[in-house]
């Protein structure tokens, strides 16, 4: 199972940089390039990209390049919003950025990516919570009731939806 991860992680990652030949140059520029994402309440994941090998693993890694502390609420509004908070990263920031930056401009269906290589329930859940987290207003005090409300529904759903699909 994890090498089949993996060749997903391989085969999404030579999508993104085949999406543009700026995105390559840029990525090839980078390479190699290790960094650890420390999400809260879940287990740090580590991501290896190189030009000919791409990885991911809950295997901690000696060397890291940079880190990236964030809650998943956070990734979320930065894929929908595309607004990168410099202070996410610990390490080399400035590798993070261009990093970001790259992945930021590349103009590419990420919802298409995701659900040709890791299918159509993690795309749905993506879709749904992109839109519940664009269309919401935005209120100082009650941010996170509102996006744990909103999740909590969306999961309901997929969890219906997934049901529906094994019948």
């Amino acid at each position: 199972m994890k090498n089949d991860f993996n060749k997903k992680i391989q085969g999404f990652i030579k999508d993104l940089e085949d999406a543009s030949p700026n995105i390559k140059n840029t990525l090839t520029e980078i390479y190699p390039v290790t960094f650890k994402l420390n999400i809260e309440g879940h287990k740090d994941i580590y991501i290896s990209l190189a030009k000919d090998v791409k990885a991911i693993s809950f295997s901690p890694i000696e060397k890291i390049d940079f880190e990236m502390v964030s809650s998943l609420t956070e990734i979320f509004e930065l894929l929908i919003t595309k607004k990168i908070k410099r202070d996410m990263f610990i390490g080399d920031q400035e590798l993070a950025m261009v990093l970001a930056n790259t992945l930021k401009k590349s103009d590419t269906d990420f919802l298409y990516l995701i659900d040709r290589y890791f299918g159509n329930i993690p795309a749905v859940f993506i879709h749904l919570v992109s839109q519940a987290i664009s269309n919401k207003k935005f209120i100082e005090d009650s941010d996170e009731k509102i996006i744990h409300s909103k999740l909590r529904n969306l999961t309901i759903r997929m969890d219906r939806l997934e049901a529906i699909n094994n019948l």
